[in-house]
């Protein structure tokens, strides 16, 4: 066998592990959602939380389903359920045809854990993703503002309606 030969072969080799690395790691999946853990006593999701990701979050949590509005642009409609810590979502932002924008939605989960920063007792800890994935699409995190009053919006016409 001649030197260019074997050459082309140690090309030929090493391409092809490339490409298989390149192919398996296109294949790996999300690192999964972490476990429930026991909610902290006295403590739900109620109440207004600022995410640096969503603006303003309103939520509302009734035995073991929570529902609400966050700020981002136009607003958005959060709806899911509680396990221990855990609250796993859908999150909907309706489009507007006037401003040429399609709605968006996905699923995502936030965990209520002890807050690193020192003027947070608790914060919300998560990820978003698009359509079913609840992961992927980038962290959803918040910090605990202050307890939800009567007239906060809990759906996106009472959110559009304080914004006029």
């Amino acid at each position: 066998m001649t030197a260019m030969t074997m050459s082309k072969r140690l090309a030929f080799s090493l391409l092809s592990m490339l490409f298989v690395g390149l192919v398996l790691s296109a294949c790996s999946t999300a690192p999964p959602m972490p476990e429930a853990q026991p909610m902290p006593a006295d403590r739900d999701f109620t109440g207004v939380w600022y995410s640096p990701q969503f603006e303003h979050m309103n939520l509302r949590q009734t035995g073991g389903r929570v529902a609400g509005v966050y700020t981002y642009r136009e607003g958005g409609r959060i709806e899911g359920t509680v396990n221990g810590n855990t609250l796993t979502f859908t999150w909907i932002e309706p489009g507007d045809k006037q401003r040429a924008r399609r709605t968006l939605q996905g699923a995502a989960y936030l965990q209520l854990v002890e807050s690193s920063d020192p003027n947070h007792d608790y914060e919300l800890v998560g990820e978003w993703g698009y359509n079913e994935d609840s992961q992927g699409a980038g962290p959803w995190t918040a910090t605990w503002v202050r307890k939800l009053l009567p007239d906060d919006p809990l759906t996106l016409e009472n959110l559009k309606k304080s914004r006029n």
